[in-house]
């Protein structure tokens, strides 16, 4: 019979008095739980007895730990103080962290901004209701229309408060100018940087 040496048993009583079991920092379940779940949601916010903000989606899911939520193929709509329809969109996924402020639209993309006459289409967006930016990946293409212009790039952010956008890699589009030249006319142009 071989004996055992004591050094393992040394290193053995080591680990086994060196573990400890935290019993009192368990695991929340709201932090991997919905509080709340909804399907075919829809949620209306109102401001002075008009509506301000609404939200549509498929399938809904809130969380109590951070205040976040996740819609499933989802549609939103903005008014203004003036009751007119000021923003629309839809997206295939939202993550909305209230908190925050801020919220990350994914999958097929459309908004349109009456007041701006502007539409924007993507596959990820960020905006930052803090800065009241919106912001897209550096790698990401996002397609633009306004007044005339059609154009895409990628390294694109728009600012709330300037009314203004700007992408910051590649940009390609064509310019339409209805006013100087016939319908079946078009300027096209292509600027890179």
């Amino acid at each position: 019979m071989k004996k055992i040496p004591p050094l393992f048993f040394s290193v053995l009583t080591f680990l086994l008095f060196s573990c400890s079991l935290k019993y009192d920092e368990g695991v929340s379940v709201e932090d991997k739980v919905p509080e709340l779940v909804f399907y075919g949601a829809e949620f209306t916010r109102y401001t002075d007895s008009s509506p301000s903000f609404r939200l549509s989606a498929e399938h809904l899911e809130q969380y109590k730990d951070n205040g976040a939520s996740y819609a499933e193929n989802a549609s939103f709509a903005t008014w203004t103080k003036e009751r007119e329809t000021d923003t629309e969109g839809r997206c295939g996924f939202l993550s909305l962290d209230t908190k925050n402020k801020v919220y990350s639209l994914f999958n097929e993309i459309e908004i349109k901004s009456k007041n701006q006459n502007l539409e924007i289409s993507a596959e990820n967006l960020r905006w930052n209701g803090n800065t009241e930016q919106l912001t897209a990946s550096a790698g990401e293409t996002v397609r633009i229309k306004k007044d005339g212009l059609e154009m895409e790039g990628s390294g694109f952010s728009a600012s709330g408060i300037s009314n203004s956008f700007s992408f910051k890699y590649e940009v390609s589009g064509t310019f339409t100018d209805s006013e100087e030249q016939n319908p079946d006319e078009e300027i096209k142009t292509e600027a890179e940087r």
